[in-house]
């Protein structure tokens, strides 16, 4: 039984035992420690609360790797929980890959050798100036590069106002030049006498 809750509360973080409490696995974020210089790894701890009931997946869980029913897992923890409780309260209960646990137990800090500290030297360049991408080009950080990209922008800003301006006035002529075309257009065919009317007019002068 101990085995089963130990990689449950690994595998899923939270474990609740009749009797004792629900053992949580916190993680801690990563320290700097400025005297010695060396960033600390993640850190991990077992946090112990009082009461809270076995969840319904715990129950699931132990039912297929015991082979037992729900309400059979349940008296299996309940009695495991009284057990464990006498320890506890008596000199304490050494839990194989957790620690001690005694009745003033709230947390259990662990001890994880997968992550080593590492180093934090701070590193100081005459020229820390380094390669950045602007557009297509490859330019050197710093306030050169800013006032080149100001100038990058102004430019950009320029032509495209440019732009816009030469493509208004093309419009405009555009529209002048079908406005006088269509003028003339009018006018011309105003001033035409029909074809078919002179031919008529032709016929009756010959009869």
């Amino acid at each position: 039984m101990l085995n089963h809750l130990t990689n449950y509360l690994f595998q899923y973080r939270s474990v609740s035992i009749p009797h004792v409490g629900t053992i949580q696995l916190v993680q801690h974020p990563p320290q700097l420690n400025v005297v010695d210089k060396l960033m600390l790894p993640p850190s991990y701890s077992l946090e112990l609360k009082t009461g809270g009931e076995v969840s319904d997946h715990q129950l699931a869980y132990f039912n297929a790797i015991l082979q037992k029913g729900k309400d059979d897992v349940l008296q299996d923890l309940r009695f495991f929980g009284d057990k464990l409780q006498e320890k506890i309260n008596g000199p304490g209960f050494n839990w194989e890959g957790v620690g001690t646990i005694t009745h003033s137990t709230q947390s259990l800090p662990l001890s994880i050798n997968a992550l080593e500290p590492v180093p934090a030297q701070r590193v100081i360049r005459q020229d820390a100036r380094h390669k950045v991408l602007v557009g297509d080009q490859q330019m050197l950080s710093g306030p050169a590069t800013e006032t080149s990209i100001e100038k990058t922008v102004g430019k950009r800003s320029i032509y495209l106002t440019i732009g816009w301006i030469v493509l208004v006035l093309s419009l405009l002529v555009i529209a002048f030049l079908l406005y006088q075309g269509k003028f003339r257009i009018n006018s011309t065919g105003s001033k035409q006498t029909p074809t078919v009317f002179h031919f008529r007019q032709q016929e009756k002068a010959f009869t």
